[in-house]
């Protein structure tokens, strides 16, 4: 029922523009869904996911945010070697998802939001990859008020940040 209803949101979203409903959601419940859904993925990785909530609730489409968030978390598994750690945060208005993978040349990174962009095209049709997830992640932050930023050194990681208009996160 939730990929349903999540599916009806990403295509009312991306292909008809329509403002989506904002309400006071908590961030910890928002976190464990996240922590969820990509239990088994990150344990068959090798990949431990460690998460710190300084929000206490903020306005959000939880079904989208959780997309994004899991999107996020899965492109930092996908960088990640077996044995290393995923950061997720949320402090000071924003959602952060940091790994300490393999990075992203710095000439990719302003594209890597374009739809069907794909840094490594190889790779990513052998493992299942669109090329969609982060074009849908910064749609989904711009549905939200919110701007998604990107930093990221070569051979050192990655961190992937939602960061919220102030008035958003006083909820």
């Amino acid at each position: 029922r939730w990929l349903e209803k999540l599916s009806q949101k990403l295509m009312t979203l991306v292909l008809l523009q329509e403002e989506i409903t904002l309400r006071p959601e908590s961030v910890s419940e928002l976190f464990e869904a996240v922590r969820e859904t990509t239990a088994d993925s990150l344990e068959q990785k090798g990949v431990t996911l460690s998460v710190e909530c300084g929000m206490d609730r903020t306005l959000m489409d939880f079904d989208l945010m959780r997309s994004a968030l899991v999107n996020l978390v899965e492109n930092a598994k996908n960088a990640s070697e077996p044995g290393q750690q995923i950061e997720l945060r949320a402090c000071g208005g924003r959602f952060e998802v940091a790994d300490r993978g393999k990075g992203i040349p710095p000439e990719e990174i302003a594209r890597i939001t374009e739809p069907f962009y794909r840094i490594d095209r190889s790779r990513s049709k052998l493992s299942g990859g669109s090329g969609l997830g982060l074009a849908l992640v910064k749609r989904i932050a711009e549905a939200h008020g919110a701007r998604l930023e990107i930093e990221s050194t070569l051979g050192e990681g990655t961190t992937m940040r939602l960061v919220f208009p102030q008035e958003m996160t006083t909820v």
